[in-house]
Order: C-alpha cells, then structure tokens, then sequence
C-alpha cells in the first residue's frame, strides 16, 4: 500500500466540510500502508461548509444551562469540538508514519466514532432549527494541533489535556443536563462513554512513543503541559477522576493537573 494514497485520502477526510462528507471520506481510507510517507504539513483550516464563521472572541455569556438558547448553543459548541476531532485523528495519524499499523487504526476508528457523534448531534441541532452554522465557531483545538513539534506532543496536547477536559466537563454537567434536557443528556452520555475510549487511546500510544524514546511518559506529560497550557493549571473544573482513571491517567498526573501553584513557579 502507497503511503502517499493514505496521506491522499486522509488529507480529503480534513477538506471535507461536513461530518456525513468526513465519514463517506473515512469510509474510502484505505488500509493503513506499509511504505513509509513524510507527514506533510497540515491546511491552516480544516474543511467546513461556505457559511460557517470564524469566532471573534467576546465576552462570555452569563446564561445558564437552564436558558434554553444557552444549551443550544452549547451542543452547537460540542459539535464543533466532535467535527473538529474527526480531523484531529487524521492529523495524529498523518504525524505517525514510524508508527506501527494498529496505531493508524486506532486513529480510524477514533475518527469514525467522532463522525458518528457530530451526526447524532446535527441530528438533534437541525429537529430544534440550531442547525450546525448558525453560529460562527472557533478553531483553537485545531491550532493547538498545529502548533506541536511531534506526535508525541500532540498526543498530549490533543487527547491527553484537551479531550480530557471534556470529560471533566461532561462529568459536571450530565447530572444537571438530565434533569433539564434528557434528549441532550442521552447524546452527551453516549459521547462521554466513548470519549473515555478515545483518551485511554491516546494514553497508551502517549505512553508506547515515549518508550520508543527512552522519555519518561509522566515527565513529559508534565513538560508539555506547562509548554502549552501553564496559565490553566490547576484547571477551571474539577477533575473527573474517576473517567481519567478509565482513560489511563495516573495518580501522578492527576495531581499535577489539580494541585494549585505559586505565581511564577515552574
């Protein structure tokens, strides 16, 4: 298998604008190739319909989940980051060509179910007219992608910190979002239990790229961490411990991501 036809047709899967065109790409990825490729560097953007807006950041507004147009755009939001994972997964594939074969179909698979959970959610956005697009979106995940040095560093930075976050994030407020929108509380569990996978995942190959260079995984966690995010340490939510623990973090790492800091320190 020509390395350059998975490089091809994982680059048409990051061009495509939407999550049904994403999955009929991914569903024509060929199998993961034998010769090696160079990765290649990665669209300033990734694709997205005509009409999507790119955020200005503002303000944030104070609204709550109980506010109705609030967890609208909320789930618009999660749609973004999902759609935004589909092409995630290719970039770490693309980034990996030293990487064994069952590492590009983690990625593939990751990427398909990420697919699937923009689609469930388009599907419940377009029933109460919030259609995906309707408000403009950001592409912060993507340039923190972009920004890595290495795989190695874009497996922490993408699904060892910020998927992460979503599962703190999910932990905190499914309980609350059953009560007010259990259409939108079945969507978001089923996500959460799948993002669970998708972090483990990333732990592991984290874990299998720093043996292949004598690094200690832990130490680099924490080095990248504080490369790429120092300002938001300890974090804004509290740890959802028990899903970190599913997903492969460590009582280390889970201490150094909550233990407050000293201005200045390291």
């Amino acid at each position: 298998m020509s390395g350059a036809a998975y490089v091809d047709a994982l680059l048409a899967v990051i061009a495509a604008p939407t999550a049904t065109a994403k999955a009929a790409a991914l569903a024509v990825v060929p199998a993961p190739p034998i010769t090696p490729w160079s990765p290649p560097p990665l669209p300033l953007r990734p694709g997205r319909p005509a009409h999507y807006r790119e955020a200005i950041e503002t303000g944030r507004r104070r609204h709550t989940l109980k506010h109705g147009p609030t967890r609208q755009r909320f789930l618009l939001a999660i749609h973004h980051i999902e759609l935004t994972a589909v092409d995630l997964a290719a970039a770490a594939s693309l980034a990996g060509p030293e990487l064994p074969e069952a590492f590009h179909r983690d990625q593939l698979a990751v990427a398909g179910e990420e697919a699937g959970h923009a689609l469930l959610l388009e599907e419940l956005l377009v029933a109460r007219c919030f259609p995906p697009g309707c408000e403009s979106v950001h592409h912060r995940l993507w340039d923190a992608a972009r920004a890595c040095a290495d795989l190695g560093e874009m497996l922490v930075v993408v699904p060892r910190y910020l998927e992460a976050r979503g599962l703190d994030v999910s932990a905190d407020l499914l309980p609350r979002l059953a009560a007010l929108d259990p259409e939108a509380h079945a969507v978001i569990a089923h996500i959460y239990a799948d993002e669970i996978g998708h972090v483990a995942i990333g732990t592991r190959w984290h874990r299998a790229w720093c043996a292949g260079r004598g690094l200690d995984p832990e130490a680099h966690f924490q080095a990248v961490v504080r490369t790429y995010f120092a300002s938001q340490l300890p974090g804004p939510f509290p740890l959802d411990r028990v899903g970190r623990a599913q997903a492969g973090f460590s009582p280390t790492e889970m201490a150094f991501l909550s233990t407050p800091r000293v201005p200045g320190s390291a």
